[in-house]
């Protein structure tokens, strides 16, 4: 590979170093690094030949601004320790679609070449470009471009994937040819099995574009379709996995979905989704990849990241792998509010089960490093020093919290949410006081005490309270006002009592609403969301709760969660029940996995860092000080913290969301207000306990 001098102004030579740079990160051999910088020169030699810039007119929009490459980062168990992958444009900007058509496959056939094949192989010049493109290169006229080219390497290979442009006549057309394309290439059965997914999943569904790997021997590889969604909800993906007998990998998908969440919509947004069929050469071997366009709603690079690590811990895959790649790349550090480098997050599967994660990413250069646009904390966040959190750090954080909550109360409640039954008052109110059990006598508390009488009134006739005013009791909301009385030392109403009563199973877990209630379902099913919490505010039952929560615990050692996106809230609620004070003592062994999770949990926002700190509190376990400086590190200079917590209102035919991918639409505390509550009751037990607070590197 030539080593050129350095220069971030010119595209070629700033992409190319990005190639050296991730080639070594990658420990290609010596020889697999020539030869993909070969082949990098022939297909971009001109399409890169320009300046860095803003915008790059002329060509397709494999990126939004233009730009003709992108990078491909894939994280899995399996396969090579280390790849480098590109997808690229070939031509000078700026000429006819046709033209560039035809030096594409002039530069392919160098890049076959220089890879010790003969050329183009004959298989994809006769059979599959007659089909997927028009006669006699008559290119529509919204085309920008008819052929990209894919690379990877890994190892001591180099491998080619040329992708084909279908967006041209009728759905129905594109899903025939790519139909003959499989014909053509002998894989009859992945033709039948495409035939019988068309009329369940064809419904928006839009065959954009299709990819076939050139294997090293110049034999055809996996037959990739890509089919690009309308404006769907949940259930198009859902379709898809089904239709194809993948209903096993639903719960991967699921947590897919879960880190880059969509609040307050039921629908995403047109194009959200790129869903790949790939047909193996194995026939009749298929299996699917979903990309989300993250940048149609999420608020920038930050997020984005953060969503990619948590996917990838979820899944079991290396969580710093995508900052290893970032770092190779030279990226500044990811904005809270630009999307300038991450493009598309995917996840796919292999024939053998096992998951990989891929990132689409965007060059970094220096006109998307502007430090005026990046590395802001959300919500003009106050810059902390690094390092050790002290208790002063702790108190003060707490303080600043307390005043801004304290002015987002309104006629003595907090609200927040927007469900289609309204805001929540009554659940969110007796949610925040029940964070905040141990608040010294004088004006901070005088809030509290009036949320408190605000409660008591807001009782409902049937004696409990429910999400706000217009909803029926739920044990829930019924559970946290008692947890709320009990934690100050109140009388509880006997009346609230026979509600949790009412909504309390034999096998000890607790529903979130009664029997017999509308809309039943799930919901009158016991949860553990809401069991610890419901059990605490009855005061009895603890040990038949415990014995039915330690049964609930998943594989993975974790709570699922049926109301929230997030494990660790049904995690951190039932070991308040399992380790709290006055509970029958949990031998070690049994909490052991959940100390592990937690362990190696990689959090993301607020909320989810608070439940982290809260259930290693609870777990005695160990932690360096990194949760608790991201804590600090992220409150809002008014004293909140950013809106994290997302609810799901999960549909009440489904009993296991975590297992569902159309389980129900997510929302989110707009005003922050769960999300500020939960890190001040886990910030305000280190202050009560200077053990935790030492533990945890505020000394």
């Amino acid at each position: 590979m030539p080593v050129l001098t350095p220069d971030p102004t010119r595209l070629d030579r700033l992409v190319g170093g990005q190639l050296r740079s991730l080639a070594a990160a990658a420990r290609l051999p010596h020889a697999t690094t020539e030869r993909l910088g070969e082949v990098f020169d022939a297909l971009t030699r001109e399409s890169l030949d320009r300046t860095a810039a803003e915008a790059y007119p002329g060509l397709s929009r494999i990126n939004a601004n233009g730009l003709p490459f992108q990078w491909s980062a894939c994280f899995s168990t399996v396969g090579p320790p280390g790849a480098v992958r590109f997808l690229c444009e070939t031509g000078t900007p700026g000429t006819a679609a046709c033209e560039r058509l035809e030096m594409s496959l002039d530069r392919l056939g160098q890049a076959c070449r220089i890879l010790g094949l003969p050329g183009v192989p004959r298989w994809f010049a006769q059979d599959v470009l007659p089909t997927v493109l028009p006669d006699g290169g008559n290119l529509p006229g919204h085309w920008r471009s008819a052929l990209w080219t894919g690379v990877g390497a890994a190892g001591a290979t180099v491998a080619l994937k040329p992708y084909l442009n279908l967006c041209r006549d009728r759905p129905l057309d594109r899903w025939r040819r790519v139909g003959r394309v499989l014909r053509s290439l002998g894989r009859e059965r992945a033709l039948e099995r495409l035939c019988e997914l068309s009329s369940q999943v064809s419904a928006g569904s839009w065959p954009v574009g299709l990819a076939v790997d050139i294997t090293p021997t110049g034999e055809p590889g996996r037959v990739k379709t890509y089919f690009r969604s309308e404006s769907v909800t949940a259930a198009w993906l859902q379709r898809w996995y089904t239709a194809l007998g993948a209903a096993a990998h639903l719960p991967a998908v699921r947590e897919l979905l879960d880190a880059f969440p969509h609040p307050d919509r039921v629908a995403y947004p047109d194009g959200a989704f790129v869903l790949t069929l790939e047909a193996h050469p194995a026939d009749g071997v298929l299996t699917l990849k979903t990309d989300l366009a993250v940048t149609r709603w999420t608020a920038g690079d930050a997020p984005a990241t953060r969503g990619t690590a948590r996917l990838l811990g979820r899944l079991g895959l290396d969580p710093d792998g995508l900052d290893a790649t970032l770092a190779a790349l030279g990226t500044p550090p990811p904005a809270q509010d630009r999307s300038d480098v991450v493009r598309f997050v995917g996840l796919g599967y292999e024939p053998d089960g096992s998951h990989h994660v891929n990132v689409y990413l965007e060059p970094p250069s220096a006109t998307t490093a502007g430090e005026p646009r990046r590395d802001r904390p959300p919500g003009g966040a106050r810059r902390r020093a690094a390092g050790q959190p002290s208790a002063a750090d702790v108190a003060a954080a707490v303080g600043r919290g307390l005043r801004w909550l304290n002015r987002a109360q309104r006629q003595g409640c907090w609200s927040d949410y927007s469900l289609p039954v309204g805001t929540a008052d009554a659940w969110v109110t007796a949610y925040v006081l029940a964070q905040l059990p141990g608040l010294p006598a004088g004006p901070s508390r005088r809030p509290a005490d009036a949320a408190l009488r605000w409660l008591l009134s807001a009782r409902t006739p049937g004696g409990g309270w429910g999400y706000n005013g217009t909803c029926d009791d739920d044990a829930d909301s019924t559970g946290l006002a008692l947890r709320a009385l009990r934690s100050r030392g109140l009388p509880v109403p006997p009346e609230a009592l026979a509600v949790l009563q009412r909504c309390r199973h034999p096998d000890g877990g607790v529903a979130t609403y009664p029997p017999g209630s509308l809309p039943g379902g799930a919901w009158a099913a016991p949860t553990a969301d809401v069991t610890a919490t419901a059990v605490a505010g009855l005061g009895t039952g603890a040990a038949r709760a415990v014995s039915w929560l330690l049964g609930q615990r998943g594989d993975n050692g974790l709570w699922s969660p049926y109301w929230w996106l997030t494990p660790l809230y049904p995690t951190a609620s039932s070991l308040d029940l399992l380790t709290g004070p006055h509970r029958r003592p949990v031998a070690d062994r049994i909490l052991e996995p959940t100390r592990a999770a937690v362990r190696h949990y990689v959090p993301d926002g607020a909320f989810e860092t608070a439940l982290l700190l809260r259930c290693r509190l609870a777990l005695r376990v160990p932690a360096p000080h990194e949760p608790l400086r991201s804590l600090l590190d992220r409150q809002n200079r008014d004293g909140s913290w950013p809106a994290s917590a997302h609810l799901r209102l999960t549909t009440p035919t489904v009993h296991e969301p975590w297992n569902v991918v159309d389980a129900g639409t997510v929302h989110l505390d707009h005003r922050g207000i769960l999300t500020t509550a939960t890190v001040l009751g886990v910030l305000l037990s280190l202050c009560n306990d200077g053990g935790p607070v030492e533990q945890y590197g505020a000394g």
